[in-house]
């Protein structure tokens, strides 16, 4: 009789990882302690500097604005939603390319923004 914990992570140990690795680069409260008291854009990029979101904002110039930093962090969604799309077996494939087209991935991003977790 085969057990199924035995196999799980042959398909789905990566993305697990994955997954986890994410969880730990979401911002702690002491993140946002430290970005409430930013004067201005460029100390924002700074402070995300030392955290996982550093690099998504590396190349851009001066002076920085609010939809610049908007769209690079629904860029940085895009790519690592599309990286854990090609890396899932079914049916999780299945249901990230139901929910792609709806554009539920969208209205996610809007209510991680609008709770106040992005």
């Amino acid at each position: 009789m085969p057990l199924p914990e035995l196999y799980f992570n042959a398909d789905n140990g990566y993305l697990e990882g994955l997954v986890r690795g994410f969880k730990a680069g979401i911002l702690s409260q002491a993140d946002y302690l430290n970005l409430v008291q930013c004067e201005t854009l460029e100390d924002l990029k700074l402070h995300l500097q030392s955290t996982d979101y550093g690099s998504f904002l590396a190349n851009e110039a001066s002076p920085l604005t609010v939809s610049v930093i908007d769209d690079k962090l629904k860029e940085k969604m895009v790519v690592e939603f599309r990286h854990m799309r090609n890396q899932s077996y079914e049916p999780l494939a299945s249901f990230m390319d139901f929910i792609t087209p709806l554009g539920l991935v969208s209205g996610l991003w809007s209510l991680v923004s609008g709770l106040g977790l992005v």
